[in-house]
């Protein structure tokens, strides 16, 4: 898999248009708004804003964040922002005002973090929240490989594979593998 470099030619959200995007670089969370990558600390107040509704939106969010940083309203925010937006991708995390559901991006905290579901939140598409196993298997049917080894991957049988592959391309109303990898692009769960 090639990974998008953040410093090549490519045109991301907020660097010729209105929109924030958040992403995570070398661990930090940065800002891309208004034609500068910024570093998080310089937030501007409007977006600051839309990340506290937000979090006051999420209960359980909030929880966990106040939990995490007790005595630190901008950590708070960083993290917020850093587990539910922090893939540099196309679609930008604040746009218009309106911050967007959140995004997949490759967290190192994945599958050992108590937070994990409630901060992050996997990718939603034709108004349904995918699953863990359905990122997988969009990502693997990306890839080269068979059918068998992605069986294998992914601990399934055959047939059972073919009956889970059947389904979740019922659920993204699409026919092909090459739909699907479109798809995952979008959702930032592959990088080409």
């Amino acid at each position: 898999m090639t990974h998008l470099n953040p410093t090549s030619n490519t045109i991301f959200p907020g660097m010729m248009d209105s929109a924030t995007e958040f992403f995570v670089s070398k661990g930090e969370v940065k800002i891309i708004q208004n034609s500068k990558v910024l570093p998080f600390c310089e937030i501007s107040s409007a977006t600051m804003q839309v990340l506290e509704e937000a979090i006051n939106n999420d209960q359980h969010a909030k929880r966990e964040l106040l939990d995490m940083h007790p005595n630190s309203k901008i950590k708070r925010l960083e993290q917020f922002a850093m587990c539910r937006f922090g893939g540099l991708d196309f679609q930008g995390d604040i746009k218009d005002g309106e911050l967007q559901d959140g995004e997949y991006w490759p967290c190192p905290n994945h599958g050992n973090c108590k937070s994990e579901g409630i901060l992050c939140k996997l990718p939603n598409y034709n108004g349904e929240r995918l699953k863990k196993e359905d990122v997988k298997l969009l990502q693997l049917t990306a890839t080269n490989m068979t059918n068998e080894v992605i069986g294998e991957k992914m601990d399934m049988p055959m047939g059972t594979l073919h009956k889970f592959k059947k389904q979740l391309y019922q659920k993204l109303n699409i026919q092909t593998k090459q739909e699907g990898v479109m798809i995952s692009f979008l959702l930032n769960l592959i990088q080409l």
